[in-house]
C-alpha cells in the first residue's frame, strides 16, 4: 500500500489468491531492477528455473508483468544461484518483448518519493505472525553494508553525471532523504544517516564541478514533484532512493533522476546476503563497476573516498558495529535540530556520540559530531551550558578529531568557531584560518560558509560577509535558516530595509521559525518601527514560551519604544528564570541600555565578558550598542574582548 503521505500509485490487485494489493512490474527491466539482477538473468530465470512471469498477449508481440508478492515467495522457495556462465550463453526467445517505460506511456510526473518500479514490503508469513525485526548486531551490519553500497552508488552517479573528462561545468545535484521502508519510525534514524553519508562523499568528491544541496534543504523538498524540486533548487539532478532490510538480507535502491523531465539518468537496485560484509561491498563495487562504470570511462576522474571509515571493515567487530549505529542517531538528531528550540535534539546528538566514541575511540566524526553539537549548544541563543564549559570541551573534541583525520573539514569549523566566539582577540586570526581551512576541504558544506560570514560580520567586512552567507543559501537555497543568516548580515550591514524584506520572506513560509522573527523585530526596532518591533518580539516571545533571549528582544524593545513598565516586566521574569538556570547576562544588559541605565548595563557587560558569552564579540558592530559608544568605558570593554 502507498505510504499516508504519497499519492496513489496505480496499484493493481495482486494475483488470485492475494488479499494485498500488488503493485505490477510492467517490463523485464522492472522486474529484473525489483530482484537486483540483469534482465538476462531474469529471463534465464523464467525459462529454466520457472520464474513467475506473466504475458499480454497483443497482435505483433506479447509484453510481460509480474508480481512482487510472487517473485519473494518463488525467490524465497528457489533460492536461484547467479551464473554468469549462463546468462552469458542464454539467448532470449524471439517473441520476448519489453514495454515502454511509464513516461512514454504518459505516467504522469510522480511525487519524489513514490514508489517507482519499487521494492515494496514483503507481506507477512502465512501465518499471520508479524516478522521479528533483525537483532541488533545484525541491524547495525545491514547499517555498515548499506554506507557501502551508497558510497559505491554515489560514485558511480558522479561518473553518470561527468561522462567527459575536463568538463567545467559545475553541476547542481540534491540528495533527497532515502525512504526507510522497514515500517517501523524507530529505524528512520538508520535511512536518514545513510543519506547523510552520501551527501557528505558526493560532496567531497570533485566540488569545483559538483554542487550538492544541502541536507535541510532537501528535506524539505523531498515531497514535492521532481520538476517542481528542480525549479526550486536550480539542480539538474536529484538522487533518491529506499532502504529495507529484511532477516539477514539488505534491499537498496538508488535512482538518479534528471528535473527537466523527470526522467531516469540511471538507476541501480541492490538485495544481497549479509553473512560477510566485505564480500557484499565487492559484489556491489564490481556490479556498480560493471554497469556503469566500465560503460562511461573518465580517466580524470578522482578516486571515490570511502564513506564507511577505514576502522568498519572489520564489521565483524560488535564495537565497531555498534559505534556506527550510535554515530547515525546523532546525526539524526543533529538535523533534527531545527533552531534554537531543538536543545533536546542536541543533548541527544551529544549523548550518542558520546556512546559512539565510548564503543570506538578511533572514529573521527564522532568526535567532530560531538565538536559541533557541544559548541552550539553552549551559545546564544541555545544556552544549554555556560560557555565557559561548552567552548573548551568542543575544542577538545575537534582537535581530537583532527589528530585521528587531519582533513576533516568539520573539526577545523569548530576550531573556527570556538576561536571566534570564545578566544577573541588573536583568536579571531585563528578563526578566519581555520574556516578557510573547512571550507577549502569542503566547499560544499553550508555551516562552514555561514560561520564564516559570522566572522566576516565581527569584522565588518560586510561585502564579503553578503558573499558568504549567498554561497551558504545557495548549497541550501530553500532552508529558513540560512535565508535567515543572509537577513541577520543585512541587519549588521544595517542595511534594514533589506533584512526586514529576506526576514519577511521567511515568517511567511515558516512563521514559527524563531531566528526570523528575531532578525526582522531587531530591523524594525532599528528603523525606529517600534510598534512592528513590539508586535513581532510580542508574538515570538509567547510562541517561544517566553524564551530567554526573545523575552530580553521583546524587554529592550519596550524600553527604546517608550513602555517603561513593560521593559521592566521583562526584566523581573528574566531575573527569576536566571535563579533556576544559566542565562547570559547580557540579556539582562541590554535591556538596561535600552531603559537608558548605563552603569548597570556597563556591570552586567563585564559580568558577561567573567561568563564568556560569544555574542559580545559583535558589540564593535551591533546597533544596540550605539548608545554606550561615546562612553570610555565601551572603549575599554572592547580591549578587553580583544576589539580594536
Amino acid at each position: 500500500m502507498p505510504r499516508p503521505d504519497m499519492p496513489d500509485t496505480g496499484a493493481t490487485p495482486g494475483p488470485e489468491g492475494s488479499s494485498l494489493p500488488d503493485k505490477k512490474l510492467v517490463s523485464w527491466k522492472e522486474i529484473a531492477t525489483y530482484l537486483g539482477r540483469e534482465v538476462r538473468t531474469v529471463q534465464r530465470w523464467e525459462e529454466t528455473e520457472g520464474l513467475p512471469v506473466h504475458r499480454h498477449e497483443h497482435l505483433k508481440k506479447s509484453t510481460v508483468y509480474a508480481y512482487p508478492t510472487e517473485l519473494d515467495a518463488w525467490f524465497k522457495k528457489r533460492q536461484p544461484v547467479d551464473d554468469p556462465e549462463a546468462d552469458a550463453a542464454f539467448v532470449p526467445k524471439p517473441d520476448i518483448a519489453d514495454v515502454p517505460s511509464d513516461a512514454e506511456n504518459g505516467e504522469a510526473i510522480r511525487s519524489v518519493n513514490a514508489p517507482v518500479p519499487a521494492y515494496k514490503p514483503e507481506p507477512s508469513p502465512p501465518s499471520g505472525r508479524a516478522e521479528r525485526p533483525p537483532p541488533k548486531g545484525r541491524r547495525v551490519t545491514i547499517l555498515l553494508a548499506a554506507a557501502a553500497i551508497l558510497c559505491l552508488a554515489g560514485y558511480g552517479v558522479y561518473r553518470w553525471i561527468f561522462p567527459a573528462a575536463g568538463s567545467h561545468d559545475r553541476v547542481r545535484l540534491v540528495v533527497l532523504p532515502f525512504s526507510n521502508l522497514s515500517g517501523d519510525p524507530k529505524q528512520d534514524y538508520i535511512s536518514a544517516g545513510l543519506t547523510d553519508e552520501i551527501t557528505t562523499q558526493l560532496g567531497r568528491l570533485d566540488p569545483r564541478h559538483l554542487s550538492v544541496i544541502a541536507p535541510t534543504s532537501a528535506k524539505l523538498v523531498s515531497h514535492e514533484a521532481i520538476t517542481q524540486i528542480g525549479q526550486k533548487l536550480q539542480v539538474k539532478y536529484v538522487l533518491e532512493g529506499s532502504v529495507q532490510s529484511v532477516a539477514s538480507q539488505i534491499r537498496i535502491d538508488v535512482r538518479l533522476i534528471e528535473t527537466s523531465d523527470a526522467s531516469y539518468a540511471w538507476t541501480q537496485s541492490f538485495t544481497r546476503q549479509l553473512s560477510d560484509f566485505l564480500q557484499v561491498e565487492s559484489d556491489v563495487s564490481d556490479t556498480v563497476g560493471r554497469q556503469i562504470l566500465a560503460a562511461l570511462p573518465v580517466p580524470s576522474a578522482p578516486k571515490p573516498s570511502k564513506a564507511v571509515r577505514a576502522g568498519t571493515v572489520h564489521a565483524s567487530s560488535p564495537e565497531v558495529a555498534k559505534s556506527r549505529d550510535d554515530y547515525l542517531r546523532g546525526l539524526f538528531a543533529w538535523y533534527s535540530r531545527g533552531d534554537w528550540r531543538g536543545i533536546d535534539d542536541l543533548r541527544s546528538s551529544i549523548d550518542s556520540f558520546q556512546q559512539a566514541i565510548k564503543e570506538d575511540p578511533s572514529y573521527a566524526e564522532a568526535y567532530a559530531g560531538l565538536a559541533a553539537a557541544t559548541a552550539i549548544l553552549g551559545q546564544v541563543p541555545n544556552d544549554g551550558l555556560p560557555p565557559l564549559e561548552a567552548k573548551p570541551r568542543a575544542r577538545e573534541a575537534a582537535q581530537h578529531a583532527l589528530q585521528l583525520d587531519p582533513r576533516l573539514a568539520e573539526a577545523h569549523a569548530v576550531l573556527g568557531n570556538v576561536a571566534m566566539s570564545y578566544d577573541w582577540g588573536g583568536g579571531l586570526d585563528t578563526a578566519e584560518k581555520e574556516l578557510q581551512r573547512a571550507v577549502e576541504l569542503n566547499p560544499n558544506d553550508s555551516t562552514s560558509h555561514e560561520w564564516y560570514a559570522h566572522l566576516l560580520i565581527v569584522q565588518g567586512r560586510n561585502s564579503e560577509a553578503l558573499a558568504e552567507a549567498r554561497r551558504a543559501l545557495d548549497l541550501s537555497p530553500v532552508s529558513p535558516l540560512f535565508h535567515t543568516v543572509l537577513a541577520e548580515t543585512h541587519y549588521y550591514a544595517r542595511d534594514y530595509d533589506a533584512a526586514i524584506e529576506e526576514a519577511q520572506q521567511v515568517v511567511k513560509l515558516h512563521p514559527d521559525f524563531l531566528l526570523a522573527q528575531f532578525w526582522l523585530g531587531s530591523a524594525y526596532r532599528e528603523k525606529k518601527m517600534y510598534p512592528q518591533a513590539v508586535q513581532t518580539f510580542d508574538h515570538a516571545r509567547k510562541l517561544s514560551g517566553d524564551n530567554p533571549a526573545m523575552l530580553m528582544a521583546y524587554g529592550h524593545a519596550q524600553a527604546v519604544a517608550g513602555n517603561t513598565q513593560e521593559a521592566r516586566a521583562a526584566l523581573a521574569k528574566l531575573e527569576q528564570a536566571r535563579g533556576t538556570h544559566y542565562m547570559p547576562s547580557l540579556y539582562l544588559a541590554a535591556i538596561h541600555v535600552g531603559l537608558g541605565e548605563k552603569d548597570e548595563a556597563f556591570r552586567l557587560l563585564d559580568v558577561a565578558l567573567q561568563e564568556r558569552v560569544d555574542r559580545l564579540v559583535y558589540l564593535k558592530v551591533e546597533p544596540i550598542s550605539d548608545p554606550l559608544r561615546s562612553d570610555s568605558r565601551f572603549a575599554q570593554l572592547l580591549g578587553k574582548i580583544g576589539l580594536h
